[in-house]
């Protein structure tokens, strides 16, 4: 958890380091009479940073794809807050959304029940 924090704010950061880096060659460059980078070239840059990173976070991800996970709730009768969960999905995806019995009053499968 805390290296995947550490990675979200180098992410958010890195496009503030490149725009210094170029201002400081832009303020040389003009000083000295060539020509500033290409705006072009930081923006294809840019771009292509993310989509590293991008794919780089979807092979990071440390669950599978049979691998579900169960968001943190709140339990209202017991004032506490549930942890979270991970678990096997269900392979079997036919029976989703059909009922559990033949009785018409019968909850379907997949779908949480209310209280």
């Amino acid at each position: 958890m805390p290296y995947r924090i550490l990675m979200e704010i180098a992410i958010f950061l890195l496009p503030w380091a490149v725009f210094g880096l170029y201002r400081l060659a832009i303020r040389d460059a003009e000083a000295e009479g060539r020509k500033a980078w290409p705006i072009n070239a930081l923006f294809g840059t840019g771009l292509a940073l993310a989509t590293l990173l991008w794919i780089f976070f979807i092979f990071a991800e440390d669950r599978g794809r049979d691998i579900c996970r169960q968001p943190s709730s709140f339990d209202p009768v017991t004032r506490e807050l549930v942890e979270g969960r991970e678990y096997e999905c269900e392979r079997d995806v036919s029976a989703v959304g059909a009922p559990r019995a033949r009785d018409p009053g019968g909850v379907p499968g997949g779908v949480p029940e209310t209280p």
